[in-house]
């Protein structure tokens, strides 16, 4: 069985849950998610950056702020282009994203096009919510992931969303209904999210036992108080209950040093953390893409990296 960072553009395609679950358990702690802020307008114009993600050493790139009912990503359509005139640019984001709902294969074609195991987060928000329905978990938007063939769905909350202990839980409980054995799942905060415990390690159980794949929580040195002790009492709890434990750097501290990064990388190797992940707000949606390089070297060095970087995505 190949490891995470071995993994072709055709093996991702023919790869089921079960596979890349027990893939990213054998890696050794050695898988990097990198997030992007898909509605922000890229770091590099055309460019989008789940391309300069992947390219930078990303074996996962999750999706933020992916609009179910309006689905469209900035940087992957090339003649699309912000510095257009507004009235033409208008346009042609219309007719752009009537055929992505229209496409079924939308994320079929972004996973041929970066190489990359591509996920999306749903946020479980309270009832009654002001938030952007298309950004929201429901069940309509659980089968068009399931529909657009997503690899994984993160439950999590963005800041100010409400998200909490209760929502995320209840957010797995229908997530597994509707993807079954499709799509992993992960569920965690990676903050505060303006409400709710980061820090009792009872609830990454209670997300295991509702039926999450892989728990997420913050890493060491992201949140006050959040040090190696505690990260590794979360992770041996979700280890203990049968799933797997993603550390997360979700605090724009993806855009702090590159010494800061390696810091955070290693106590979270420490901990004994499955996937490293690092957040989307480093610059114009995403981490600064050399933290996301600093990320992958520290927890797996150059040579395993620079095959990341490297490798065809025609392999």
């Amino acid at each position: 069985m190949k490891r995470i960072f071995e993994l072709t553009t055709k093996d991702i395609e023919s790869l089921s849950k079960k596979e890349l679950k027990q893939i990213i358990a054998t890696s050794e702690g050695r898988t990097v998610v990198s997030e992007t802020i898909v509605s922000y307008t890229p770091y590099i114009r055309e460019v989008s950056n789940l391309e300069l993600a992947a390219s930078f050493g990303a074996d996962m790139i999750t999706l933020n702020t992916f609009n179910f009912n309006a689905p469209f990503i900035w940087g992957v359509h090339p003649e699309i282009d912000a510095m257009q005139g507004m009235g033409e640019l208008a346009k042609k984001l219309e007719k752009q994203i009537a055929d992505n709902l229209a496409d079924t294969d939308y994320i079929r074609k972004l996973k041929k096009m970066v190489g990359r195991l591509i996920g999306v987060n749903l946020e479980p928000v309270p009832e009654g919510s002001a938030y952007e329905p298309g950004y929201c978990l429901s069940r309509e938007n659980l089968e068009r992931a399931l529909a657009y063939g997503f690899d994984y769905i993160v439950l999590t909350g963005n800041p100010n969303t409400g998200v909490t202990h209760e929502t995320i839980c209840e957010g797995i409980k229908l997530a597994k209904e509707v993807l079954g054995e499709e799509v992993l799942i992960i569920a965690g905060k990676m903050h505060g999210a303006g409400s709710g415990n980061l820090y009792d390690v009872a609830c990454v159980k209670d997300f295991v036992e509702w039926g999450a794949d892989i728990v997420l929580f913050p890493a060491p040195g992201t949140v006050p108080g959040f040090d190696l002790e505690l990260a590794k009492q979360m992770t041996n709890t979700i280890h203990e209950a049968g799933a797997l434990a993603m550390t997360t750097i979700g605090t724009s501290q993806e855009g702090s040093s590159e010494s800061v990064i390696e810091q955070m990388a290693l106590l979270s190797k420490m901990a004994g953390a499955d996937i490293q992940h690092i957040g989307d707000c480093g610059t114009f949606g995403m981490a600064l893409p050399e933290n996301i390089k600093t990320l992958s070297i520290a927890i797996r060095g150059i040579r395993h990296t620079y095959r990341r970087m490297a490798q065809s995505i025609l392999r």
